[in-house]
This record gives C-alpha cells, sequence and structure tokens, in this order.
C-alpha cells in the first residue's frame, strides 16, 4: 500500500533523521513530506491525497494537551481538531475513516516509528487497495 506521511518539521522529520542515521527501515512504499507545523494542515491534502490514490495517509507531530511539546503551542491540536472533520470528506470518497491517522512523535521516539509505520501499513494492506487507485 501506499503511505504518505505528513510530518512536524520541529519534532517529527529530526525523529526520522535519527532513523537514518541509525540506518533503521521502513516501508519503500511511504512517502514523507514534512510541514512547517501540523497546525497548517488542510483538508484538500487529505482528500487530494485519497483522491489519487494513496491507500492511507499518516501525521506525525509534537505531543499535545497539557504537557504539549509543540513549538507552535497548538499546532498538533488544531490538526487533531481538523482531521476530526476528515470523517465527513472520506465517507463522501466511500472509504474508511481509519485510512486518515494521527501520530504524536518526538525526538526521543525514534526506535518506536518504525514499528508505527509497520503497524499502519499492516493495517492499509487488510482494507486493500484504494479503489482510486489507476484512475
Amino acid at each position: 500500500p501506499r503511505i504518505l506521511i505528513f510530518l512536524c518539521e520541529n519534532d517529527a522529520l529530526p525523529a526520522f533523521d535519527v532513523l537514518a542515521l541509525n540506518r533503521k527501515k521502513i516501508s519503500p512504499w511511504v512517502r514523507i513530506l514534512p510541514l512547517r507545523c501540523l497546525g497548517g494542515t488542510n483538508l484538500v491534502y487529505v482528500s487530494d491525497s485519497l483522491s489519487i490514490g494513496i491507500d492511507g495517509v499518516m501525521f506525525m507531530g509534537c505531543k499535545h494537551g497539557d504537557d504539549y511539546q509543540c513549538h507552535f503551542v497548538k499546532g498538533s491540536e488544531l490538526c487533531d481538531e481538523r482531521l476530526g472533520k476528515v470523517q465527513e470528506t472520506i465517507g463522501r470518497l466511500a472509504l474508511e475513516s481509519e485510512r486518515v491517522q494521527q501520530f504524536e512523535v518526538s525526538i526521543a521516539d525514534a526506535d518506536r516509528i518504525p514499528q508505527v509505520v509497520s503497524d499502519f501499513v499492516e493495517e492499509m494492506d487488510e482494507y486493500g487497495a484504494n479503489p482510486f487507485k489507476g484512475m
């Protein structure tokens, strides 16, 4: 399955850099797009990705909540709220809502990332190919 990962460039992207330095591998079907902050996420990114045949979309960013680590204070929390509205968008495309998920990642979580990505890839594999693939 083709997976697109939107990364926060302050925490998640450096964690992927640590992975690369440690020569850890992730699925070759994953493509990464860094964002300044997940708070800048637009639902058009999700609908366009899924409508062209991407099987799953992951958002990886800073932790939010009371002990937030977001460099833009509420960016990850804002993305979480926007992705809550993604149900409607995905419903219009007649796809499973689990094809889009957000994960909290810090630089210290670099060792955990390959398993998170692998689990997501397996989950997308169970859902099967995106019906829009090849259109």
